[in-house]
């Protein structure tokens, strides 16, 4: 069974995921900095392109990443950066 604290972080980081993901706020909480700015930038990058048409293929790259995180979480590899059980 999980513990209050550990339901918390779970329904946290799933709400992250779903409202914040293109931004990378969920690996930003999981503790994973470099690939939370990756994701944030790819994004800022998909929305300053999208004018030229170019930022739709940026845009998918993030749709993807948003998605396999999703299962990486489901399938309890997404972890925090420090190690630590996220299910």
């Amino acid at each position: 069974m999980h513990t209050e604290e550990q339901k918390q972080k779970i329904l946290i980081t799933f709400l992250l995921w779903f409202f914040l993901g293109g931004f990378g706020a969920h690996r930003f909480y999981l503790g994973w900095k470099k690939s939370a700015c990756v994701l944030l930038g790819l994004t800022i990058l998909a929305l300053l392109t999208m004018v030229v048409l170019i930022g739709f293929i940026f845009y998918f790259v993030v749709l993807v990443w948003w998605i396999v995180d999703l299962v990486l979480m489901l399938q309890k590899k997404l972890k925090f950066a420090d190690g630590t059980e996220l299910l």
